[in-house]
């Protein structure tokens, strides 16, 4: 045991520790600085913003610390072709130099999809089936017929589309449904503070058309026009069947909405 402390604390023993501690220094040392060198430590950057400019090789080429690509092509109702609509890694993020940008772009066209099969289908189920296909419902007419509120015909421009037809996506389509063999008549929903797509749908489902659209105002972008919203409506409201089915309800819409009045709507004459 004597020779072993004498070993510890003779001036031998010391160099070998203090020459195991600078080797050790050493490696970490350079082990950080190779991770510095690798991972581009102190160069990263922030990510420029390249939302609603338009795609092009130039763009591409114009910042030579990213890799600009085009990861997907959607279409989007009003964009102009090749619109960058969304990137990845988002505007502003901080990432190193080098790295890919992944953009998204407007196409020209709408993508094509296959037309479904609604004849004898409910009108509440035809109008959740366009819904799902991305179709939009045009014009109900009313025929007499033993099944009613069923669908007898689908169209586009008074031509009749049969199943499994190609239709852009978004395309209107009529339908004619059955009447039964009385003149019916249904209640008119309200329809005020609802914008022109909401107010849509919700006429389909009472068996009844939008009719004449006026704007209070002079609308300048599609945005405009996908804000406004229904102010007054011709007939107004009724919570007693008071129209034939496959009427017309003309819709007045503005964009100042803090003047809509509900109450002005809920009664009176038709």
């Amino acid at each position: 045991m004597t020779h072993i402390f004498r070993f510890i604390f003779s001036k031998l023993f010391l160099i070998n520790i203090l020459l195991a501690i600078a080797l050790f220094s050493g490696a970490v040392y350079f082990i950080l600085e190779y991770l510095e060198d690798y991972t581009l430590h102190g160069q990263a950057i922030s990510v420029p913003d390249y939302q609603n400019q338009i795609w092009s090789d130039t763009l591409g080429q114009s910042n030579s610390d990213f890799d600009l690509i085009i990861a997907d092509s959607v279409y989007k109702k009003g964009a102009e072709k090749n619109l960058i609509l969304d990137q990845d890694p988002a505007p502003m993020t901080t990432v190193k130099k080098g790295r890919k940008i992944y953009v998204t772009v407007s196409s020209a066209n709408p993508p094509s999809i296959s037309m479904p099969k609604l004849v004898d289908l409910s009108l509440r189920q035809a109008v959740s089936l366009l819904d799902i296909y991305g179709l939009q419902i045009g014009e109900l007419t009313y025929r007499p017929d033993n099944c009613i509120n069923c669908i007898l015909e689908q169209k586009i421009n008074d031509e009749e589309i049969t199943a499994g037809r190609k239709l852009q996506k978004g395309s209107k389509v009529d339908l004619v449904v059955g009447q039964g063999y009385s003149d019916k008549k249904v209640s008119v929903p309200s329809l005020i503070n609802l914008n022109l797509e909401l107010a849509n749908l919700y006429l389909k489902e009472y068996a009844l058309n939008v009719g004449a659209i006026t704007y209070r105002e002079e609308l300048e972008t599609a945005e405009d026009s996908a804000k406004a919203k229904v102010f007054k409506q011709f007939p107004k409201y009724s919570e007693e069947p008071s129209v034939f089915m496959g009427s017309s309800v003309d819709l007045y819409l503005t964009i100042d909405t803090n003047n809509i009045d509900v109450r002005d709507n809920l009664s009176g004459d038709n």
